[in-house]
């Protein structure tokens, strides 16, 4: 293990405990209502304050609150609501459900006015707000998690911890992507309760490289290590041509990434086209192989060809079962249905908050992994040249040693 010391590093930081976390929630779309609804069943936790810019998004969450037997929230509708509600000495936790473009300034707020920060993803959309989070962050010694749900799925966890035990031997290559038909659904403000603009299709118009890559992504670096002995070093990244909305700058983008230990991981994205399901999850190992999509499936030396389904990998998958599974899905199946994951990755953020422990990911994940962003659209924009990536963590990457979701 290298065990340099890096004094501002916190990707293992550890803060005063906080008996009751009080949340102020910033952007009360479809994904925050749901949030506000799991956070009423989670215990040391009170949503204490709400802002949006929509009124009856502000009312349907004081309505969700008040049928859980919840107090009322204080509540800011201007423009500058946001600031007031980070302004409150009563707030432990920010927690931003806005416009991808906005969060960034918000999260810098908070953490400046003493706040642990969760937003949702991406983290920040230019490197330049990616390293802003990370001084920030490091000045204030506060949390900052983005609430990237894919990571903490069956099957990924279940992966994760066969990565962890060794039983897929070195990681050589991954890959994950976000691939979901979503034509109808960025063709309109009103299809999944939209009541602001539609800033999806805005952003992608100026887009041209992988506008939402942390669900792919995220579960992949985690059983990777990256960041953990490991870090992604350059990237390439294509664009196809454009079909159908003349507004969006392409359909289909594809990224290969180098780590420093010359592994490679593939990167994925499309929202217009008619494709299935899918954010793959493939992780090939030098004693085994897993993936998710399209048929789960795993494999192991030296019997590659055998691949263990159906009920083998079910079998596979009960024998290594992640312990937040165990903890966390059948409440969460109770509460949400398939959004189970939701559920489990706000009772893990709560936890660490009540008992000083790190939280499951770092600020250092997180601008990692939206990092792919910009960078995407610039390798994109000039015909798939190689592009650097920033080593946000200052080197504090070798430090090998400590786990996740442990």
């Amino acid at each position: 293990m290298n065990k340099k010391n890096f004094d501002n590093h916190i990707a293992q930081l550890r803060c005063e405990p906080i008996e009751l976390v009080r949340i102020g929630i910033v952007g009360l779309g479809v994904r925050a209502k749901r949030a506000v609804g799991r956070m009423m069943h989670i215990e040391g936790c009170e949503v204490y304050a709400i802002c949006d810019l929509v009124p009856e998004n502000i009312e349907e969450a004081k309505g969700i609150i008040a049928q859980a037997g919840g107090r009322e929230p204080l509540a800011f509708g201007t423009g500058e609501g946001w600031k007031e509600l980070c302004s409150l000495p009563e707030v432990d936790l920010v927690y931003i459900c806005t416009d991808w473009a906005s969060h960034a300034a918000i999260a810098v707020y908070a953490m400046e006015h003493n706040k642990h920060v969760a937003t949702e993803v991406p983290a920040a959309t230019t490197i330049a707000d990616c390293w802003r989070i990370v001084e920030t962050a490091e000045k204030y010694r506060r949390h900052f998690i983005m609430l990237e749900n894919c990571c903490y799925d069956e099957f990924e966890l279940c992966t994760l911890n066969m990565a962890q035990k060794g039983l897929l031997g070195e990681i050589i290559h991954a890959e994950g992507s976000y691939l979901h038909d979503l034509r109808e659904r960025i063709a309109t403000n009103d299809d999944g309760g939209r009541k602001w603009s539609n800033w999806q299709v805005d952003f992608m118009s100026r887009h041209n490289g992988n506008p939402y890559p942390t669900h792919g992504l995220g579960p992949i670096a985690l059983a990777m290590g990256i960041n953990r002995g490991d870090r992604m070093k350059s990237i390439v990244s294509c664009s196809s041509k454009i079909i159908g909305d003349e507004s969006l700058q392409g359909n289909m983008n594809s990224s290969i990434i180098t780590t420093e230990k010359g592994r490679t991981i593939v990167v994925q994205h499309c929202i217009t086209l008619p494709r299935p399901y899918s954010r793959s999850f493939l992780v090939s190992g030098t004693d085994g192989f897993a993936q998710k999509y399209p048929v789960p499936m795993f494999a192991f030396a030296p019997d590659s060809d055998n691949a263990l389904m159906g009920e083998q990998c079910k079998a596979i998958m009960e024998q290594h079962r992640h312990p937040f599974v165990t903890q966390y899905k059948e409440r969460g199946e109770e509460l949400c249905g398939r959004r189970w994951i939701d559920y489990a990755m706000d009772c893990r953020l709560i936890h660490c908050l009540r008992n000083g422990l790190p939280l499951d990911m770092s600020v250092y994940d997180a601008v990692l992994w939206s990092s792919l962003v910009e960078l995407t659209d610039i390798s994109a924009s000039n015909g798939g040249a190689p592009v650097e990536i920033p080593d946000f963590t200052r080197g504090a990457w070798e430090n090998e040693g400590y786990t996740v979701f442990s």
